[in-house]
This record gives structure tokens, sequence and C-alpha cells, in this order.
């Protein structure tokens, strides 16, 4: 008896300690990254990977790309693309080359978003603050050959005009995230 209490307030301790390690790293990834891990809602990743309008010649970016949600869903939908994940906070990064492991064409990169080689994309999903987006839609265009797809959820590029926009609100109702998605083409 005395050994299985043991055992749940070893296991109830651990599970703090390790909650308590994730909140941490969150909050220094606000000051540390340029956005916060903040996954797409599991109810529109479908409905980004199709308008993604991606092919099996396809070679997806997802900058910023958390725990590799979107990139999962695109290879399974589309199991000859390449895809490409970069995180730099270091529980998203881990948590992404985890759940990519069995999967063969997605690598996961730990490295800043604004100084990823981007000459290879032909999709690009990102899902960051309007202000790093902006940021980053200069290397997007110096970087990526015309007609590449940018596919932004939530928030609008400055200054660019969407090709499409996408309303989400049926299909997530009751969240705050994953509204719209704003289509562009570089």
């Amino acid at each position: 008896m005395i050994l299985v209490v043991f055992s749940i307030y070893l296991l109830f301790i651990i599970l703090s300690v390790v909650f308590i390690l994730f909140v941490l790293a969150q909050f220094i990834a606000v000051f540390t990254t340029h956005a916060p891990f903040v996954p797409v809602p599991k109810e529109i990743e479908k409905e980004i990977v199709s308008n993604l309008n991606l092919n099996n010649d396809s070679v997806l970016f997802d900058l910023g790309c958390g725990d590799a949600r979107i990139l999962t869903e695109a290879s399974l939908e589309y199991p000859m693309i390449k895809a490409v994940g970069v995180e730099i906070a270091f529980l998203p990064f881990l948590l992404a080359k985890f759940k990519t492991r069995s999967y063969k064409n997605i690598t996961i990169k730990r490295e800043d978003i604004f100084r990823t080689d981007l000459k290879d994309a032909t999709h690009v999903f990102l899902y960051l603050y309007p202000k790093v987006i902006n940021r980053l839609i200069h290397n997007i265009k110096a970087q990526c050959k015309p007609g590449t797809t940018i596919v932004s959820c939530d928030f609008e590029l400055d200054n660019y005009k969407p090709s499409k926009v996408i309303d989400l609100q049926n299909i997530n109702p009751n969240s705050k995230r994953g509204k719209k998605l704003f289509i562009y083409t570089v």
C-alpha cells in the first residue's frame, strides 16, 4: 500500500515538474523566439492542407512548425511531397522531431526562420504573428520562385493583397484561432 501511494506521489511530482518546465519554456520562448508555440486547431488541419493546393512534386515549408501537425497532415494526404519544418524553440522542435520520426519525407530543422534557405519551396505555411510574417515576407519573396504559394492562418500580410481568403468559421465556430486563411502567390 505504501509503495502504491509513493508511486502515485512520485508520478504526480514528475508530471508537475514537466508541466512547470513546459510553462517556463513557453514563457522563455516569448522572449527568445519570434512567437510562442500555439498550434493551429486540429479541426482546420485538413482545410489548410487542402488550400495549400499541393501535388506530389511540392516542397512544403512550415516556418515556425511547432509540433509539425500541418506537415504530418500534408504528408498523409500527399506522401510524395517533401516537407520541411523550421522551429527554433527547443520543446516544440523535440516534439516535432518525435512526431515525424516515421515520416521519411519530413525534415525538421532547428533554426531561425529568418535564416532558412527557402529556394526550393513551392509552398510556405505560416501561423505567426503579423509583425513576424510582415518581416519574413521579404525573405520569402527574395528566395522563392515565382508561383510559390504562401498560406497564412489568421493573419494578413500588410501591403499585399491575398489572391484568396478562406473563411473557416463554419468549420471551427467556437475557437478564437483558425478563423481565416490568407492565400498569396509570389
